[in-house]
């Protein structure tokens, strides 16, 4: 199926820019194109940091760039990777690896290497906003550079830079400018690309054939099964052995735990609890943002510029969406001081300048758009539905966005800031609730992946009449199962009423889970995991 709806049978003519092609060459784009005279992709400085780095993370994301007649939209947040994970899937197609395993999420394999030719990069900041030169271009490379008989691949680079882009990509799509080619667009500017991608609608090509269902992606900070397969080789050879790589897999055996089965996979990863909880205590200092990771892991510190440097792109975006960086701090201000309590969008605008609770609300929307929070409803039982009119929870969704918002807020050193905000347990278990937050709603998009996905329509809480309360219910088709964070040795009584209660008035689901620090086992109506366990199926 071609990329849109319908092609007519008359003859097309092909989209001509209003730019004049003599101001595009292909030795122009060779720039940006080394491996066109070399073959291969060297001296590139995204590649050579990464190889460099003491994490050296490759997303798994990249496995889901299928090689179809697809347009791909790849969203995050700043300074998350986007760029360097094109490169190293140029890499890849360059060398013949890294090719999908059927069953999903595989160990890198054979396959035959991509024409050199036939891979297409372009950073679009470097065309100052003037959209109408990226049609030219695009078409310069299909027409004087693409090897025919191929498959192409085309990475378009920040394409939110350029205001309208949709509209100027379009006539090539009708005119089926990308038949045999992959494309992939990125944007760090997640709020406006999500909204211009609306527009292509029906154009994005064989999204139907697609294993991992949709052709939008998210890059997000390194999940903490990717921080622990990145970090420890032991334990990366334990989860391949065990074939946790594999998505059906650790669908699998999370749907196993959730029904009250402990599986052989589950009893030899327990083997190595402690050493999944230094590296979790370690990821709440760092969290998955790779640069972090690797000042943490090469100087023992994370200096200060890394976490302002994050904070004002974050920042950039939001004010170019209309957001005040004023109300946007004292909001962030507000979410950390009662996280992880639920709250409303009234209470939420208390002691900050915000004037009403819509307000307040379009600040947060604006926050969860740039992946930083994210926010959850209370789940009504008796409806199997949200209570969009009761408190929200209100998550930051990553460690090291948490603490580069605490040191944005109080004006101290973050790295400082966070060592002692970690001194505390109870700080410690407020932080561990993110995390466990951030990580379901992956696992829900995994379950349900769509163009239009929110984790608030998938993941919730639960508080009954009695202020019995559950941290984390998730939608499994039409089941809600029951999900309690701990982060101790020791679970008590009082720690299990919520699930207990949870389950007695559920007419859905009749087990649950509850978190540990170290306990792996099932009782009558839930399973004990260890926390880092439950995240490593994630």
């Amino acid at each position: 199926m071609p990329l849109r709806e319908h092609i007519p049978d008359t003859p097309i003519t092909r989209y001509q820019p209003d730019v004049s092609e003599s101001d595009i060459s292909i030795s122009s784009l060779a720039y940006w194109n080394t491996w066109w005279k070399t073959g291969k992709i060297t001296s590139d400085p995204d590649l050579t940091n990464w190889f460099n780095s003491t994490f050296k993370w490759k997303p798994r994301l990249i496995e889901a760039l299928e090689p179809r007649d697809v347009i791909y939209v790849l969203r995050g947040p700043r300074r998350i990777g986007k760029t360097t994970l094109l490169k190293l899937r140029i890499k890849e197609l360059l060398e013949g690896t890294g090719e999908k395993e059927k069953e999903g999420e595989g160990e890198e394999g054979g396959g035959t290497p991509v024409p050199p030719s036939n891979i297409f990069y372009y950073p679009c900041d470097s065309l100052y906003g003037n959209s109408q030169n990226l049609p030219l271009i695009i078409d310069t490379y299909l027409d004087k550079q693409r090897k025919l008989g191929h498959r192409a691949y085309l990475f378009i680079d920040e394409v939110s830079m350029l205001d309208g882009w949709q509209n100027v990509v379009k006539p090539l799509i009708d005119a089926n400018r990308f038949k045999d080619c992959t494309v992939v667009f990125t944007s760090s500017h997640s709020i406006n690309l999500q909204k211009s991608t609306e527009s292509l609608a029906g154009r994005r090509g064989m999204v139907q054939d697609l294993e991992y269902g949709t052709p939008d992606k998210i890059l997000l900070p390194a999940k903490f099964s990717e921080y622990v397969e990145t970090l420890d080789v032991t334990l990366r050879k334990e989860i391949n052995d065990l074939e946790l790589f594999r998505k059906k897999v650790r669908e699998d055996t999370f749907l196993a735990l959730a029904a009250g089965t402990i599986t052989p996979r589950l009893e030899r990863l327990a083997l190595f609890t402690r050493e999944i909880n230094h590296l979790l205590d370690q990821y709440l200092l760092t969290g998955g943002i790779a640069q972090a990771v690797d000042r943490y892991l090469s100087k023992g510190t994370i200096t200060q510029d890394t976490y302002d440097t994050f904070v004002d792109h974050l920042m950039r975006d939001l004010v170019r969406y209309g957001r005040k960086e004023t109300l946007t701090r004292q909001i962030v201000k507000r979410i950390i001081d009662i996280m992880p309590s639920h709250t409303s969008w009234n209470r939420l605008k208390e002691g900050t300048e915000v004037k009403d609770h819509k307000t307040a609300c379009k600040y947060v929307e604006s926050l969860s758009e740039t992946f930083a929070v994210t926010y959850l409803y209370q789940l009504g039982l008796d409806r199997a539905w949200p209570e969009y009119d009761k408190e929200k929870k209100i998550y930051v969704r990553d460690p090291f966005i948490f603490h580069a918002f605490r040191s944005w807020i109080y004006g101290r050193d973050a790295f400082d800031l966070s060592l002692d905000f970690l001194s505390s347990p109870i700080n410690k278990s407020g932080l561990v609730e993110c995390v466990v937050g951030d990580h379901l709603s992956r696992l829900m998009f995994i379950f349900h992946p769509s163009s239009r996905f929110k984790p608030s329509d998938y993941v919730f809480y639960w508080r009954n009449k009695k202020d019995q309360e559950v941290d984390f219910t998730i939608q499994i088709e039409d089941k809600f199962l029951p999900l309690e964070v701990k982060y101790k040795d020791t679970i008590k009584r009082d720690d299990t009423r919520g699930v207990c209660s949870f389950v007695k008035d559920s007419k859905s689901h009749s087990f649950g889970i509850i978190t540990s620090k170290n306990l792996l086992k099932a009782e009558e109506k839930y399973s004990l995991v260890p926390l880092g366990l439950l995240l490593l199926l994630i």
